[in-house]
């Protein structure tokens, strides 16, 4: 039984949803960091830099656990003992999220 057959327009919107999350979330990143060294060198403190130079870092952690948060949740699937059952209908469901031309 292929559950995504039935929810392929849900799993198209999530899908879009995602590639524009992946084209957004960089350039959020690095706006929101060239502001805050902006404001940093403007106001010419050490305290202000190491704190942007801190709540970049932690920007860059935020984005790159987004990123992989979809493997994670592939990687636990895995070690359920009947994931063998569901396999194939989450493999077309993710293939259908990550490559929507190829949803069905």
């Amino acid at each position: 039984m292929n559950y995504c057959s039935g929810l392929s327009s849900t799993f198209i919107i999530i899908g879009h949803i995602v590639r524009i999350a992946k084209i957004f979330i960089p350039i959020i990143i690095i706006g929101f960091g060239m502001i805050d060294f902006f404001k940093a060198i403007i106001g010419s403190k050490d305290d202000e830099i190491r704190k942007a130079i801190k709540s970049l870092i932690m920007r860059c952690v935020a984005g790159v656990v987004i990123f992989f948060l979809p493997a994670f949740i592939d990687l636990i699937f895995s070690w359920v003992d009947s994931w063998g059952n569901y396999q194939a209908s989450y493999d077309e469901c993710f293939k259908c999220i990550w490559n929507v031309s190829s949803c069905i």
